[in-house]
């Protein structure tokens, strides 16, 4: 357990993490974020049907020349949100689109890893 600390540790002095991580915390500078629930009960399904109304938002907001950012951060406190943004008890609050426009900040050059297709997608005949 102790060398996994170590790692964090180390991955917490990057300045790009830094930046990463001072960013979250005012949740990008964005001026706009936009949130989006859904009505406790309904079938697990209708996530589907809010994440395409997530694809619909961040691609109108870029033909509109907007740039938008889906973070966990934006969502990370239901209950204040709830509170503040008078969330009814019977949504959840599952997704935060942060929108603006990109700026200098080395955080927006940041780009994680990905997996080959091969190696996040599994074809069958």
């Amino acid at each position: 357990m102790g060398q996994f600390f170590k790692g964090v540790a180390e991955f917490t002095k990057d300045p790009k993490m830094q930046a990463l991580n001072d960013s979250q915390k005012v949740l990008f500078n964005a001026p706009t974020i936009v949130y989006l629930t859904l009505q406790k009960g309904l079938t697990q399904f209708s996530i589907l049907d809010l994440g395409a109304l997530e694809m619909s938002i961040l691609l109108a907001a870029k033909s509109h020349g907007v740039d938008s950012l889906v973070a966990y951060e934006c969502v990370k406190y239901p209950d204040v949100l709830r509170k503040f943004l008078k969330v009814p008890e019977n949504e959840n609050i599952v997704i935060g689109i942060a929108l603006g426009y990109e700026d200098d900040n080395c955080i927006n050059k940041f780009r994680s890893e990905k997996l080959s297709l091969d190696e996040a997608c599994h074809f069958f005949n």
